[in-house]
């Protein structure tokens, strides 16, 4: 019996106010589709945001044609959590990704930690820089290294989506380490393994 190979990626950086999306090819790992969500604001019922979102999270599921054979990953809370109730919020629309993909049949991976990929995406170690350079840095590396995204007006393409396009990055070559070396996912994911290790998505990076 063949076993397929995994085919596609959505990558997503969670938000109550705007989520960001990327699909990867993990053949070719790159992006071949990204947007965003924007739910309706707080002046709506919390239950109808969500109820909102949720509708919005199946479209995508169903225009993408996501299923058995494809992975979701989302990016995980910050480590240090300075409003609680907020990361609450998020931690539902993770869980809202997470139930859709599963009811699809989608494979659901570890979430990635934000520090996690600025580390080994990034290069950033040490003490944290401030929240606008880092943008400015994860903006200018998804540029660099998919110029294709560059027929979108790099100043009007979303921040969310940029995140999103860095996790997805980061998660696609994990899964090209397993499917090279048979190392299972979850101790990819898991494991706090060095960066020499982790420079498989250098590869595509146009020389």
């Amino acid at each position: 019996m063949t076993v397929a190979l995994p085919k596609r990626l959505l990558a997503v950086d969670p938000s109550l106010t705007c989520t960001g999306w990327a699909v990867f090819d993990i053949e070719s790992q790159r992006p071949t589709d990204f947007s965003i969500i924007r739910p309706p604001g707080p002046t709506e019922h919390l239950t109808d945001r969500y109820d909102w979102l949720q509708e919005e999270v199946v479209k995508v599921y169903t225009m993408l044609g996501l299923g058995r054979g494809d992975f979701l990953i989302c990016e995980g809370p910050a480590p240090l959590v300075k409003n609680p109730e907020s990361s609450l919020r998020v931690e539902r629309v993770r869980s809202i990704f997470e139930a859709v993909g599963r009811m699809q049949g989608v494979k659901v991976l570890t979430r990635l930690n934000p520090r996690t990929v600025q580390s080994e995406i990034l290069g950033l170690r040490g003490k944290q820089m401030p929240r606008a350079q880092v943008k400015e840095l994860a903006r200018s590396t998804a540029f660099q290294v998919f110029p294709e995204i560059n027929n979108l007006n790099q100043k009007k393409l979303s921040q969310d989506i940029v995140d999103a396009i860095l996790v997805g990055m980061l998660a696609v070559s994990k899964i090209q380490i397993h499917l090279k070396t048979g190392v299972e996912l979850e101790l990819l994911f898991q494991s706090k393994t060095s960066s020499r290790n982790n420079r498989s998505w250098r590869s595509i990076v146009p020389a």
